[in-house]
């Protein structure tokens, strides 16, 4: 069978023998040490139950992040003296959850929710970060004298920092972002970040949500030090559910962080058994049964919130996550699904027209794709868009677009592979050309730019030549990391890899290969998903490729071949009705089928 150009070659994951050994002598099946010695490393003898459960001690706290006491101080005497406090969030899932924290936090401590007030940037008009635009908006809302409280960006934006100082608010600025060559802004009164240079932190992997929920937990103690009854004042680890929503949505390493891990553990506990209404809404609105999962966040929530933000003012999230009700959330909700499918409308017009310039660079050996969408294009699903792009092709993506308002400027969002990290190159590409990028930030997964249209060509040629910098002689392309051969996959495989949530980014879900007879092909949905009944060693199984194929275009696999598919293993649960389900991720390209 001919293979496309996009389809991935799969590459055994390497496991960590030692690692192996310890997850068997700690009771770990053969199948769950396989898969956790394909993630973990390092890991202490008679650890590895922390290493995958962490408990709460492995929790650190926020003693050691920069500038936490003098932001504790500043924010609990906005507290205590009714001072108004202006939350300032980025309009992603991170930012919403960020936002409801801080939010949520502060009214429980004693703030006014009349001296609250929120913003959170339209990334149509007003762009990334705390943008000139931005602060417009707020020097026209906020009453004076505001004590300012950013979360989820901030680190790079010194300029407008400088404004609102010179207009008489202080400023927190809480991020997990980058910080600039220069540092951290100066006109900050406090700038805490886990990843600043002089930061202490033990760990650098966690979301802004996060930084967010141990700023409070600071300003918590702060007022307890000031006289205030502990039993007064709710714990901030009961709002762990959005920071498992925001740090999921934001690809945080549940690998290497502890804390991660436990925290999305702790979220997904409190959404299962300790639900708010926006979690009763959203279950009732997608018809889910049994437990939230990781992979529920990722694309039942995050993907929802994330609409929102990507097309329109983002405060809609915030609302849905701190409705009162669960009417008010199913009514929120319903908002948020419909932005939801305008962005799939959408995002499925710019994929097509991505994929077409995409392999035209590929064909002129590109290593990194700096992709014009055209003027068309709409700039709040170039994430969506770069992502599709390095599933699709593996090379480090840049969708560019025009910024609204602003026709001689593009606008544009990075994804990465594992191997390329985005920050570093954006900072590469300064130092080498330092006039090229308006503005650009990010971390090692994602971020984004603003560039002059005219230098579109010369940013294509700067990354391009970072990313072939950190490919050397073999140029990137589509693979697939696999977990190994898996020849009679069962119910009772889902149950023991479920024991090992939560997966994301880091630690991904188990994915492994065999090789299966194609009895049955259909496509489902929109054309681009197919439904499969696959059989091996005389057994037969359902199997589903989710965004398999371009809408009318040829399909990977046919009826009567075989095939070597690489698969996740689910549960699909009908009528009361439990089945396995294949969830199909890929035909091998380096396997020719018969």
């Amino acid at each position: 069978m001919s293979q496309t150009l996009e389809s991935p070659v799969f590459i055994e994951r390497s496991r960590d023998a030692t690692v192996e050994r310890a997850a068997l002598a700690e009771g770990y099946t053969p199948l769950q040490s396989r898969v956790l010695a394909g993630r973990l490393s390092d890991v202490a003898d008679g650890q590895m139950g922390r290493a995958v459960q962490p408990a709460s001690i492995d929790l650190d706290g926020p003693e050691t992040l920069p500038d936490i006491a003098v932001a504790a101080t500043l924010i609990a005497d906005a507290v205590v003296n009714d001072r108004p406090i202006a939350i300032v969030t980025d309009h992603d899932a991170d930012g919403a959850t960020s936002h409801a924290i801080l939010r949520l936090a502060l009214e429980q401590m004693g703030a006014s929710p009349e001296r609250i007030s929120g913003f959170l940037s339209h990334r149509m008009i007003e762009g990334y970060g705390v943008s000139d635009a931005l602060v417009d908006r707020m020097l026209l809302d906020m009453q004076p004298s505001t004590c300012v409280v950013t979360a989820d960006q901030g680190s790079a934006d010194e300029a407008r920092i400088f404004r609102l100082r010179q207009y008489g608010h202080d400023v927190v600025v809480t991020d997990h972002h980058g910080i600039p060559i220069e540092g951290p802004p100066k006109s900050a009164n406090a700038v805490v970040n886990p990843v600043r240079t002089d930061s202490q932190f033990p760990d650098k992997a966690i979301a802004g949500c996060h930084t967010a929920l141990l700023v409070m937990a600071a300003v918590r103690e702060e007022l307890i030090r000031r006289g205030r009854d502990a039993s007064h004042l709710p714990r901030v680890s009961e709002l762990m559910d959005f920071c498992a929503v925001g740090t999921i949505a934001d690809a945080s390493s549940l690998g290497q962080s502890r804390n991660n891990r436990l925290i999305v553990q702790r979220g997904l506990r409190i959404m299962n058994t300790r639900p708010r209404p926006c979690w009763n809404a959203l279950r009732r609105l997608v018809g889910k049964s049994g437990n939230w999962v990781s992979a529920d966040i990722a694309f039942q929530v995050a993907t929802r919130i994330n609409a929102r933000g990507r097309l329109t003012d983002a405060m809609l999230g915030v609302e849905f996550l701190c409705a009162t009700d669960d009417e008010e959330a199913f009514r929120l909700v319903e908002q948020l699904d419909e932005s939801n499918r305008e962005r799939r409308t959408i995002e499925k017009a710019l994929t097509v027209a991505a994929t077409a310039v995409a392999r035209q660079a590929v064909g002129a050996g590109r290593s990194g794709l700096c992709l014009w969408l055209g003027e068309g294009a709409h700039p709040g699903v170039h994430g969506i868009t770069a992502s599709r792009m390095v599933e699709r092709f593996g090379r480090p993506t840049i969708c560019l677009s025009p910024m609204h308002g602003h026709p001689t400027i593009a606008t544009g969002s990075i994804r990465t592979t594992s191997t390329f990290h985005v920050l570093d190159a954006l900072d590469s590409i300064r130092s080498t050309h330092p006039d090229l990028l308006i503005s650009a930030g990010g971390h090692r997964g994602a971020g984004g730019l603003k560039v002059l249209r005219r230098n579109i060509d010369a940013l294509a040629e700067a990354w391009d030549r970072c990313v072939a910098g950190c490919y050397g002689d073999t140029p990137p392309g589509p693979v697939l990391l696999v977990d190994g051969e898996l020849e009679a996959p069962s119910l009772e495989h889902v149950r023991e890899l479920s024991r090992l949530e939560p997966f994301g980014r880091s630690f991904e879900p188990a994915v492994f290969w065999a090789t299966w007879q194609v009895n049955q092909v259909r496509a489902i949905g929109d054309g681009s998903h197919l439904k499969l009944l696959l059989t091996a060693n005389g057994r037969s199984t359902d199997g589903v490729w989710f965004n398999a194929m371009e809408p009318g275009g040829d399909l990977p696999v046919r009826a009567g071949q075989s095939a070597r598919l690489a698969f996740s293993v689910d549960e699909n649960i009908y009528r009361g009705m439990s089945r396995l389900q294949l969830v199909i991720r890929g035909v091998d390209a380096a396997k020719d089928c018969e």
